[in-house]
């Protein structure tokens, strides 16, 4: 529902133009704008312009209060009609946060990232957050508590992350990951360890500062080093 939401410019808002009349006109406007469209010259330019098994990349015209309009692309994902697309789990053991390297295509570098993943249809959030914790790190979930939510990139995407404070069981380590991943070494830090390489741009991901800052702001983390998950699920 919120992905189909028009919006309203009398309310003060970019609103979403699906009239035929209108969508012509705001077309010949940003004609210059859509001149880099992956479809080609002649190719389709609003609308869904792209679809795989996980998203949808769309262009959408806009108008907004000003009186002006312009082409704005997004991405949704598509478990969103059901819940989060996904979730974040910032993972403890003996008081230090357990993390993982992963190299990303996207960037085209190695990643010190919290656990996270894509929620399946029809999957709750606490189900996928155990499917993640096993295939990235291995270990049993002994207890998880529910951090909140966090907006990765509300420019471009409309997905919604779970997140949450997980305490690793014991026992021996027995990873799965997918054929399709590139997993590096896994990091044990400390709070300030943490937060070190934070400030020193060693750790860049949204969802793993995002999840450390909710449980610092929930008192479930301590500059101490100590951390931990309070409730069972």
């Amino acid at each position: 529902d919120h992905a189909r939401a028009r919006g309203d410019v009398d309310k003060g808002e970019a609103e979403i133009v699906t009239s035929r009349k209108e969508l012509n006109e705001i077309e010949s406007q940003c004609a210059s704008e859509l001149k880099g469209s992956a479809l080609g010259k002649s190719g389709k330019r609003i609308g869904i312009l792209l679809e795989d098994e996980a998203r949808f990349i769309v262009r959408d015209a806009l108008k907004f209060p000003s009186g002006a309009s312009r082409c704005e692309m997004r991405v949704i994902g598509k478990t969103e009609y059901d819940g989060p697309n996904g979730v974040a789990a910032l993972c403890v053991a003996d008081g230090r946060f357990v993390m993982r390297e992963i190299y990303r295509h996207a960037t085209r570098s190695w990643e010190l990232e919290t656990v996270r993943g894509r929620r399946e249809s029809g999957q709750t959030s606490r189900q996928a957050v155990r499917a993640e914790v096993k295939q990235e790190l291995g270990y049993p979930v002994k207890r998880m508590q529910r951090l909140g939510m966090i907006r990765p990139d509300s420019a471009v995407m409309s997905s919604i992350l779970e997140i949450f404070l997980v305490e690793l069981g014991k026992g021996p380590r027995r990873d799965e990951p997918e054929d399709s991943e590139a997993f590096g070494r896994i990091h044990r830090l400390t709070y300030r360890e943490l937060g070190r390489k934070i400030l020193h741009g060693e750790v860049h991901d949204s969802y793993t500062i995002g999840a450390l800052a909710l449980a610092q702001l929930k008192g479930l983390v301590r500059i101490s080093g100590r951390a931990g998950a309070s409730s069972r699920e």
